[in-house]
């Protein structure tokens, strides 16, 4: 779902010891969104980076990396010293030689600043939030004093079809509990909601954008975010 093309899969294995090893894995995802989205899907919450190709990291016997469209992922048989050592070799390897930069992916640009927790940005190959009427998009984790939620947006490729897409999550959300107010200060045809499982939200259209957020964060602080993210997303629609 994130433009998977192909795969080389490759095996080391220490000199004289067959059994300790590493499984090299090279996925070509066809664009840096597709390699972005696979890479930040498996992505452990709050490992540390590692410089290989656009951002990487080590997990245990897990280590992967992003760069261009490439998608590399390698795990090692046992964590002995020698084998973590060719497993960052390895991946290290992997993405000095493959094309492509290093620059995260352009859409990740609307995202505000203000609060937003360092690498916790997603994007979404399809069904955002679990919901087929959005054909997949960007989440982020923010933080703001003390309180966390996440914020959301789905490209839905026109106007009109924005439009239809918050007309059913509004419905949706409404079977799921009390639409909370009216939102008209950002984007059209805003509304706030309370869900069981995500908590308090907001969500909004901005052109052909559906936007919004929900959480834990107080609904000054999730508008605020959502206006933000609006007059990103329309200096994006406007640009080149």
């Amino acid at each position: 779902s994130h433009g998977f093309r192909r795969l080389l899969h490759v095996r080391y294995e220490l000199a004289g010891e067959p059994a300790a090893g590493v499984r090299l894995d090279l996925y070509d995802m066809g664009g840096e969104l597709g390699a972005f989205g696979i890479y930040s899907d498996l992505r452990p919450a709050g490992v540390e980076p590692r410089a290989w190709g656009a951002e990487g990291y080590r997990s245990g016997s897990v280590a992967a990396a992003w760069k261009g469209a490439l998608f590399v992922h390698a795990e090692a048989d046992d964590e002995r010293p020698a084998s973590s050592a060719m497993l960052d070799r390895l991946v290290e390897w992997a993405c000095a030689r493959a094309p492509g930069g290093t620059a995260p992916p352009r859409i990740l640009s609307a995202l505000p600043a203000e609060g937003l927790v360092p690498r916790s940005e997603r994007v979404v190959a399809a069904d955002l939030l679990g919901l087929e009427f959005l054909p997949g998009g960007v989440l982020a984790t923010y933080r703001i004093e003390g309180r966390e939620g996440r914020l959301f947006f789905s490209d839905l490729g026109s106007e009109a079809a924005a439009v239809a897409a918050l007309v059913s999550l509004r419905a949706h959300q409404a079977g799921r509990g009390p639409i909370t107010r009216e939102v008209t200060e950002v984007g059209a045809g805003g509304f706030g909601f309370a869900d069981p499982v995500l908590g308090t939200g907001v969500a909004i259209r901005a052109g052909r954008f559906v936007a919004g957020a929900h959480g834990g964060l107080p609904p000054e602080a999730q508008e605020r975010l959502v206006g933000s993210l609006v007059e990103r997303l329309r200096l994006r629609s406007a640009g080149p």
